[in-house]
């Protein structure tokens, strides 16, 4: 069955804009697509990457109490400014604190944050942990200073843009790719099938990343306009209208109240009436005076549209304003609607999962189209050096690509075999950018694609199964002993990488056996074709 196709110079068009698109972001968007999938469970392995994490998740927590402790472990912390609190979660069993302190007048405000243990009662300010950091700034290049995310949102637009002109390439005969596809024939064919079925399989996600990414780098010129003609230019009342809960107004002269309702006491009746609902953050502005707010942002992570807010009052626990699921405006719902669809909030670990594979299927056809690029050059029409040029390109590709699977592997060991000092996050960023950049190099080295296969493969394998030896050895939660005290998050990471790196190994071992095989039958067949009995 074929349907109705492109004109031949607009096929032509489409299918060369198409190709330079792909092969100019093919490494920077599979480093995106491959850190971003890592990324979603940076929350999951957040116990793994911090030991003090590992405590059980407290049932009821005294907020109050906690402030209060605060204060005398910071005098100088400052009530009366914004206090943001990050409430505990099952895989972040800790709270985290974030407000000001007070400064001499005519300074500028000084910023304070501290994680605070239910388990121990205690305060840590210097939280040193840097692998979900590390991994999420990766996918958007926030490395890079200055130009990285706009780098990474342009990056989003050309997919976006590669996508749709993939699909009008094979519009015409879509219906016959998958009936015909296989995975025999040359490798040019190969590469072709693989490529054109598996990334038609993936289309509706890698369209929805290439614009919920775009939209996120490049929010400044989605938004400008949109502030500038509806809002007058003032940031501030088009964040009124998008995020009410944070510009609550209360005045600095409101007098100190003795008769403020408890925060605890408030937190606890709004759950007991949305018991649908988990606390993500607390918002306290005016704590300890008249016009104190608090607002609770709540969330219900198995629907798409389940997250809002509600602010009371300090001092009457009146509803000031309930933007809770169900009361949510449109312009409101947008921007948390585009987050939850970006980062799969909305689903649990099953949609995590879906995600994950999707991620690394979409990995798999960034490569296949490289690949593809060049076995459509390996023909008469290019010369030698031509050819020689497209492999070099080639091979610099896949050694950036998939010297990345190693280099992350290393990334979790370092976090916790690097001592835990002032510098440890310096040093473990380095021990992963630097082993990444000499996996790189190293790939340059190899001859041909099966062999940088193999190498990373087999470095890759290697280093998934030291990562839980790494853990074992350096905080004593072997996976099974981790399962024992109920630390389940960190024992399924150790087992995912212990599965990987073995999964690993097996198909190193697999091709090199077929490669050789291959090599020593083509010496054979080589041989005779030049032996010419007399």
């Amino acid at each position: 069955m074929k349907l109705k196709g492109l004109s031949n110079r607009l096929y032509n068009i489409t299918f060369h804009t198409h190709t330079v698109s792909g092969i100019v972001i093919s490494f920077a968007l599979y480093v995106i697509f491959f850190a971003g999938a890592l990324t979603l469970f940076k929350d999951e392995f957040y116990q793994w990457e911090n030991p003090k994490a590992r405590q059980p998740v407290a049932h009821s927590i005294d907020y109050d109490q906690m402030l209060a402790d605060l204060k005398k472990e910071v005098p100088q912390f400052d009530f009366s400014e914004d206090i943001t609190i990050r409430t505990e979660t099952r895989e972040r069993p800790l709270v985290k604190i974030y407000g000001h302190v007070i400064v001499p007048k005519g300074k500028p405000e000084e910023h304070y944050y501290t994680t605070y243990s239910p388990a121990t009662g205690e305060f840590d300010k210097e939280e040193r942990t840097t692998i979900g950091e590390t991994l999420y700034r990766l996918h958007f290049f926030d490395q890079i200073p200055f130009i990285g995310r706009y780098l990474s949102g342009f990056v989003a637009l050309f997919f976006a843009f590669a996508v749709v002109t993939g699909v009008m390439i094979h519009w015409q005969n879509i219906l016959t790719k998958y009936n015909g596809f296989s995975l025999k024939g040359s490798l040019k064919n190969i590469w072709t099938n693989s490529h054109t079925v598996f990334g038609l399989l993936g289309l509706p996600f890698q369209f929805m990343y290439a614009i919920t990414g775009a939209y996120y780098m490049l929010s400044l010129l989605v938004l400008a306009p949109v502030v500038m003609v509806f809002f007058g230019g003032d940031q501030n009342k088009a964040f009124e209208v998008l995020l009410p809960e944070r510009f609550m107004v209360t005045s600095g002269d409101s007098p100190v109240s003795s008769q403020n309702q408890k925060i605890t006491s408030l937190l606890d009746h709004v759950r007991k009436q949305h018991p649908e609902l988990e606390t993500s953050y607390m918002q306290i502005k005016n704590y300890p005076k008249e016009d104190g707010v608090i607002a609770i942002s709540m969330d219900n992570p198995k629907t798409f549209a389940g997250d809002g807010s509600i602010a009371l009052s300090l001092k009457t626990g009146k509803v000031i304003s309930n933007d809770l699921p169900g009361n949510r405006s449109y312009a409101q719902s947008i921007l948390p609607g585009i987050a939850r669809l970006h980062f799969a909030t909305f689903g649990g670990l099953v949609l995590k999962t879906i995600y994950f594979f999707m991620a690394l299927f979409t990995c798999f056809v960034i490569i296949s189209g490289v690949l593809l690029w060049k076995e459509a050059r390996n023909k008469k029409s290019y010369t030698d050096k031509q050819k020689r040029f497209h492999h070099r390109v080639t091979m610099s590709y896949l050694a950036i690509c998939f010297g990345l699977f190693p280099a992350v592997a290393i990334l979790f060991s370092a976090e916790l075999a690097i001592p835990d000092t002032i510098d440890h996050v310096f040093y473990t960023r380095t021990a992963f950018f630097v082993s990444w950049l000499l996996f790189t190099i190293i790939g340059l080295f190899a001859k041909n694609e099966i062999r940088i296969t193999q190498l990373y493969l087999f470095l890759g394998g290697i280093l998934s199964m030291l990562v839980p030896v790494v853990n074992g050895v350096m905080t004593g939660d072997w996976i099974w002993i981790a399962m024992q005290k109920g630390y389940h998050f960190v024992a399924v990471t150790d087992f995912c990488w212990f599965v990987t790196g073995a999964t690993s190994l097996f198909f190193a071992n697999l091709t090199r056996r077929r490669t050789n095989q291959t090599e020593k039958e083509a010496v054979v067949h080589s041989k005779s074709k030049s032996y010419q009995p007399q």
